[in-house]
């Protein structure tokens, strides 16, 4: 049985989820314009390099679902972190959440992946 190949949806959700980290990280000050976040954007950026590496390996629901959660996190990030209430990323929550959920993700998906051809 085949399945249709959805790396090109996998390869959108990765440039909506570097999208995403770049808006998160790209704080207004009102001085000076914009000052890029660095550690928040590789927090943001690393789980997509990793989901990125994956995308030839996985297929089908075991390549969409990470890529997936790993953009829900980010929108949900984006909009908690950086637009209803941005106190400087305070809380941590934004450097740790994204790692946590692609520790947790990504090992299963690479489980979950079909076997040999």
């Amino acid at each position: 049985m085949t399945s249709c190949d959805c790396r090109p949806v996998a390869y959108v959700l990765i440039l909506a989820g570097v999208a995403l980290a770049g808006l998160t990280a790209l704080v207004p000050q009102y001085a000076i314009g914009y000052r890029l976040e660095v550690g928040v954007l590789l927090a943001m950026l690393t789980p997509f390099v990793v989901y990125g590496a994956l995308t030839e390996s996985l297929r089908g629901a075991a390549l969409l679902l990470p890529g997936l959660a790993l953009l829900a996190v980010n929108a949900w990030l984006y909009f908690d972190q950086r637009l209803r209430h941005y106190d400087g990323f305070a809380d941590g929550t934004v450097y740790w959440l994204p790692l946590a959920v692609a520790a947790v993700v990504l090992p299963i998906a690479w489980f979950a992946r079909p076997r040999g051809d």
